[in-house]
């Protein structure tokens, strides 16, 4: 099967692969792989069910890929284009050759990848679901352990909400929640519909499973309502001369509510959770937290909790309407958290005794 790519011929030919052309770049080029000599590349590629390779004008080998299948799934591997090559399209056209053509266009594909998400997406590729389980090449160390153990970490429950490991069978509820009042999210990014919210749900699972954030669903324990979302994320490990299982520092952030939820307490429990969480289990020095500096409810709940303000990151992170967005910076060390758990204690039980008296004047919480 051929197919031209302006002066480049994309075919799956395995006769006309150079398995020196790929070994070369693989042992050499490829960020991925690496243990891999090139005998090893030459046995992988001789055994594959499938090769794709992309050539110039002159014949040689500027692009590769190779698959292996056991008739209903396959497993896309070792895509590349050699650098002085790219930008003209041969990737994609090398991915669209390998699945949507020929024998695999029916099957289920596999990959792994590091940093061509936006190609693969173009193909229909997203992050596994929940169910989908891998055990990584190599030893499983009791370190690697506790560090994946970190990232699922969960639930957290407490008197009024539960944090629950976030999942894609949270969507419905999420955007329930979310359509309450959309006017809240101006400086929040909070998907309004299906496919957004999904996307943004199985983008929060890759970052879980890449161990670099911790995101939950908060559910409300009355009902069992989810009423929002927040996360652990940017886990920091200091290097240290002993090996250490649990991050040294983490942002809270990703975080909002239902228009139901606020005023309700929700948010300073949500925060003593994960707070706690952080500085008693993990043992973390400092927990930081960001806002867009425009928001100013966020910045003064921030506050309200405990966090102290550090100052304005400029053009920190993009912002809901794809700005360069600055940020407010606070933070919480684990010196200052002792004081800080008694102010959340002392706020948890203020919003009860005041639950106590809505609800004796039969009012409800706005």
């Amino acid at each position: 099967m051929q197919r031209t790519v302006g002066s480049y011929e994309i075919d799956d030919d395995p006769a006309r692969i150079d398995p020196g052309a790929a070994a070369a770049f693989l042992t050499t080029g490829a960020y991925w792989g690496r243990w891999r000599t090139g005998p090893d590349i030459r046995r992988q590629i001789a055994a594959a069910w499938r090769l794709i390779g992309a050539y110039d004008p002159a014949g040689a080998m500027v692009g590769f890929a190779r698959a292996l299948s056991d008739g209903g799934s396959a497993y896309l591997a070792d895509v590349y284009v050699l650098p002085e090559h790219r930008g003209r399209g041969l990737g994609q056209a090398i991915v669209a050759t390998m699945i949507e053509e020929g024998p695999g266009a029916g099957f289920r594909w596999m990959l792994h990848t590091a940093d061509a998400f936006g190609l693969y997406r173009q193909f229909g590729f997203a992050p596994p679901p929940d169910n989908y389980m891998e055990r990584p090449a190599g030893a499983v160390t009791a370190a690697s352990a506790d560090r994946h153990a970190v990232a699922g970490t969960g639930p957290l429950e407490g008197e009024h909400v539960r944090l629950e490991p976030l999942g894609v069978r949270h969507v419905p509820g999420l955007l329930t929640a979310a359509a309450q009042d959309p006017s809240l999210y101006q400086w929040t990014l909070v998907p309004q519909d299906e496919p957004a919210m999904r996307r943004h749900v199985e983008d929060a699972l890759a970052a879980r499973a890449k161990g670099i954030a911790v995101p939950f669903a908060v559910v409300r324990l009355d009902d069992e309502t989810v009423i929002g979302s927040t996360r652990f994320h940017q886990l920091d490990y200091w290097a240290r001369r002993e090996p250490h299982d649990t991050p040294d520092t983490c942002e809270i952030g990703y975080t909002w509510l239902a228009r139901e939820a606020l005023r309700t307490g929700a948010n300073t429990e949500m925060k003593r959770l994960m707070l706690t969480h952080a500085f008693e289990v993990w043992r973390v020095s400092s927990v930081c937290l960001h806002t867009d500096v425009r928001n100013q409810r966020s910045r003064d709940a921030i506050q309200r909790i405990g966090g102290k303000f550090e100052g304005v990151l400029r053009a920190h992170r993009l912002a809901v309407d794809q700005s360069p967005r600055d940020s407010a910076r606070f933070s919480i060390t684990a010196a200052e958290w002792p004081a800080v758990r008694q102010h959340l204690e002392d706020l948890a039980a203020r919003y009860a005794a005041g639950a106590d008296r809505r609800q004796a004047a039969g009012q409800h919480p706005g």
